[in-house]
C-alpha cells in the first residue's frame, strides 16, 4: 500500500526546513497537493504536537505527522521528505529527524496496511540510511518498492 501512496509527487528529497514545524507544513502540503486532505489537516498535525509533544517521533531520525480523519482527510494519502539537515523535535536520543512521513486515514483500519509496511521499513537501518542519503525522489520510490515487493533485505 505504501508504494501505491508514495510516488514521486508525494515525495521531496533533500528538503530544507528551520524546525519541526517547517518540516510538518512541507509534509503536509504534499498531502494537500495530492487531494488526499484538507488546508485544516496541516493545521490539525501540528495542533496535535504542541499539544500532546514529539509522540509522532516514531524512531530515531523518524516522524510520522497525522491528526484524526475528521481533520480534513479526504482519502488515504502519504508523503514523505527527506531533511538535508536534521531538525529537533525535543524527543531526546530520536532526534535529529531525517525522514519526515505525514499520512491522512479516512477511519480507523484502511490503514493499518500501511502502518505495518512502515514497519518494515522501519526495521531497515541500512534502508533508512539509504531513504536519508538520497537526492533522488524516483530513487526513493525505488528502494521502497523494492523492500516492500521482497519483505527482506536489500
Amino acid at each position: 500500500m505504501i508504494v501505491e501512496l508514495l510516488n514521486s509527487g508525494s515525495i521531496r528529497a533533500k528538503v530544507q526546513a528551520e524546525n519541526w514545524e517547517e518540516a510538518g507544513r512541507i509534509a503536509g502540503q504534499l498531502l494537500v497537493d495530492s487531494g488526499g486532505v484538507s488546508l485544516e489537516y496541516i493545521e490539525a498535525i501540528l495542533k496535535s504536537v504542541k499539544e500532546y509533544g514529539p509522540y509522532i517521533v516514531i524512531a530515531p531520525r523518524v516522524a510520522l505527522f497525522h491528526a484524526r480523519p475528521q481533520d480534513g482527510v479526504k482519502k488515504i494519502c502519504m508523503s514523505l521528505i527527506t531533511l538535508k539537515d536534521g531538525v529537533n523535535f525535543n524527543a531526546g536520543e530520536k532526534d535529529p529527524v531525517k525522514l519526515v512521513f505525514a499520512f491522512g486515514a479516512v477511519d480507523n483500519k484502511t490503514h493499518l496496511t500501511a502502518l505495518s509496511e512502515l514497519m518494515i521499513i522501519l526495521k531497515d537501518n541500512e534502508l533508512l540510511q539509504k531513504l536519508e542519503s538520497s537526492d533522488d525522489e524516483l530513487q526513493i520510490v525505488e528502494l521502497l518498492k523494492n523492500k516492500l515487493e521482497n519483505k527482506g533485505d536489500l
